[in-house]
């Protein structure tokens, strides 16, 4: 039995919390190493420990080649000269070992530390991808212009980086700090695990942290929206009717939202009931501010509020940080209007229907204006209407079945447009909200077939290539494309 190999495996094992195998293997390599210095360094030479006695073999091996390849009789041997002994394309010799004692300690020491390293990699990646999108607690060990750099366990340290800090935070060496782990980078000096604490995640983890409900998968956070340091806006729901969702985050005098708010620079943060509803999920959003009328536009994925005149700044928010945060939030754009300005846009944007009608039907200003005060804002309304009050509108029968006719026909031709498919486009950017039939053509035609291709694009990029669409149109359906970005 060699006890001094058992001796160093068990040592470093047990010193470095690593597997004994991997130590196993190391000395092979070093004791293999040693040989080759020995016989010559093109020899090829493996050993094998036995892991219950420390006893050895060394082998020495040569690859079994034919004629036209043969090279170096050091570690080849041709085929006509090999026998019947070859195993996986190789014949091997056992030969006398050298002696443990007599292997140089540092090539040993250096093959062992570097198979402990990779082993404390691998550990290290396989423990903290797992890790990823959870809270570490850790101790500040150095501070410099790049990076914090964190010790979250003994002897090993991480990262956050200086985009990563709250703005505004100042810390010291020694100080205590929560962060989200962000994710794991490879490097040449093996992964390194970035942490941040300006991440969505880390509000979310604070508060499953913090409310029980949370943790027990009685109350769900669905979506979170942050400006670091400022505010953040956090929509939850319970699939338990008893509990108040908001009450419970809240916790009894405000405990439970504050000790999350400490946590993150005092950050304000605001908790309100999702809802599946864009218009419902706005009105819960900006309680107790008034609502009195949205308009959802999901054409353009738009919401326009109506509000007081003195409500519309607090909506906004600082340099629009409120709106920010609910668009982040569900991917919809907003038009923060007060009661005059409400009406203006109802009436420009009815005209605007009128006008496109009149268009397509080539009607005439009076017939326009007709059409307007019958409340006939659409296709359908003029198809099912009788022909003795289109009459009416159009002073003649000829008139008004030749415009029904031409209605008619429209809706038909719009019917077969709604036809248009392409099988290879993503179904997920085939079923945006505020997509339509001549975007997705012109999309298709474009070889534009994936919600991330879209949500790359610029303004500009998209009208260019969908001429029927609107820069408010385009700004919502690329911001629509975005929302996975957020979540």
């Amino acid at each position: 039995m060699n006890k001094q190999i058992l001796e160093v495996v068990s040592a470093v094992s047990m010193e470095k919390g690593v597997d004994k195998e991997i130590i196993f293997e190391a000395l092979e390599e070093a004791i293999s190493s040693a040989t080759k210095k020995l016989i010559g360094e093109m020899s090829l030479i493996s050993v094998r420990i036995d892991r219950d006695t420390g006893d050895y073999d060394t082998f020495r091996e040569w690859d079994v080649v034919d004629e036209d390849e043969f090279e170096d009789e050091s570690f080849q041997i041709l085929r006509t000269n090999a026998g019947n002994s070859v195993e996986d394309g190789k014949i091997s010799k056992k030969i006398e070992n050298i002696d443990f004692g007599r292997i140089s300690a540092q090539a040993a020491k250096q093959v062992i530390i570097q198979k402990v390293r990779e082993a404390e990699r691998t550990k290290i990646t396989s423990k903290y991808e797992n890790l990823i999108g959870h809270v570490v607690l850790g101790q500040i060990k150095r501070i410099n212009k790049d990076f914090l750099l964190v010790e979250i366990e003994e002897d090993l340290n991480a990262q956050i980086p200086r985009d990563q800090i709250i703005p505004g935070e100042i810390f010291k060496l020694n100080d205590r700090v929560r962060a989200v782990i962000k994710e794991i980078i490879s490097s040449p000096r093996g992964p390194q695990i970035v942490l941040s604490r300006t991440d969505d995640r880390l509000v979310k983890e604070l508060f499953t942290q913090e409310v029980p409900e949370i943790s027990e998968g009685t109350i769900e956070i669905k979506s979170i929206a942050r400006d670091p340091g400022y505010r953040s806006k956090i929509a939850v729901k319970t699939y338990d009717g008893r509990i108040d969702p908001v009450g419970a985050c809240v916790g009894m005098r405000g405990s439970r939202v504050q000790a999350v708010s400490n946590e993150i620079g005092n950050e304000r943060i605001d908790i309100f009931i999702h809802s599946d509803n864009p218009a419902e999920f706005v009105v819960n959003c900006l309680a107790p501010v008034k609502i009195y009328s949205i308009l959802v536009d999901e054409r353009t994925s738009t919401l326009i509020l109506e509000v007081e005149e003195e409500n519309q700044a607090q909506i906004i928010g600082k340099n629009g940080q409120n709106l920010r945060l609910m668009t982040q939030m569900i991917g919809w754009s907003f038009q923060v209007l007060n009661k005059d300005q409400f009406k203006e846009y109802q009436e420009s944007n009815l005209a605007e229907k009128y006008d496109e009608l009149g268009k397509r039907l080539d009607l005439t200003d009076p017939e326009k204006e007709a059409l307007k005060n019958a409340e006939f804002e659409n296709l359908e309304k003029i198809v099912d209407a009788d022909e003795e009050f289109l009459t009416t509108i159009f002073k003649t029968k000829s008139k008004a079945n030749k415009i029904k006719d031409k209605a008619n026909e429209l809706l038909l031709q719009d019917a077969f447009s709604d036809d248009f498919n392409d099988p290879t486009m993503e179904k997920n950017l085939v079923e945006l909200t505020a997509m339509t039939n001549s975007t997705l053509r012109a999309l298709s035609e474009n070889n534009v077939k994936k919600l991330e291709e879209l949500a790359e694009m610029s303004v500009g990029e998209l009208m260019d290539i969908a001429s029927k669409i609107s820069e408010s149109e385009a700004s919502a359906l690329i911001m629509e494309a975005r929302k996975p970005w957020f979540e």
